[in-house]
């Protein structure tokens, strides 16, 4: 049996898109549910996580760096850029950070770090490791195309207005193109990711936002 499994194909777009669509409760991350699908796609295909998610130490700081620059540009275009990015760990978590910001309580600025930390993870799982390595696999060759199809779910599933889902697809391009770069692995994008987020909330829990 071929490990494309071209088959699935109209079923994982439709998934994607009904997650993108169906209001989710304030609590779930969109990770969640985006996390699950592409662990049960991959699996029916014989593949693992293994596969695309190692890395070396130079990655990481590449990822680290591409996060902070985004960051340091989201600031430059204004607060409702970090928004459009921040959106995508919940409601639950975005509160979270607001009472620990009114608070000032160390403890909860922490947990909220580290909260958007693993949401950043498993999206980047879902969108680099899942949709734009499954185009890559059904369409070798340039991957213009993988990238593309990775930035649209990257808008698709962000909540917000058009400008922040442009922003988010822009951003999505960026971490799909550190993805192929980076020898097909999301070590650097999850590290982007996570920089950007956390920093983010850092940011905001200083009250420098």
């Amino acid at each position: 049996m071929s490990r494309e499994r071209r088959e699935l194909v109209p079923y994982e777009i439709a998934i994607v898109v009904a997650i993108a669509v169906l209001p989710l409760p304030d609590v779930l991350p969109v990770a969640l549910p985006l996390v699950i699908v592409a662990t049960i796609s991959r699996s029916m295909r014989g593949r693992t996580w293994n596969e695309v998610s190692t890395g070396s130490a130079s990655r990481m700081l590449v990822g680290m760096l591409a996060g902070a620059i985004a960051l340091g540009v989201a600031l430059l275009a204004g607060s409702q850029s970090l928004t459009a990015l921040f959106a995508q760990s919940g409601e639950r978590i975005i509160t979270m950070s607001e009472f620990a910001t009114a608070t000032e309580q160390p403890s909860l600025i922490v947990l909220s770090v580290v909260a958007v930390a693993i949401t950043a993870f498993a999206l980047e799982l879902a969108l680099r490791g899942w949709i734009v390595e499954r185009v890559l696999e059904l369409s070798p060759g340039a991957p213009v195309l993988p990238v593309l199809v990775g930035a649209v779910a990257e808008a698709l599933v962000t909540p917000g207005d058009i400008p922040t889902r442009i922003a988010a697809g822009l951003f999505g391009a960026g971490l799909g193109w550190l993805y192929v770069a980076g020898g097909r692995s999301i070590v650097t994008p999850v590290c982007a990711r996570m920089m950007f987020q956390c920093g983010a909330v850092t940011l905001q829990a200083l009250r420098l936002v």
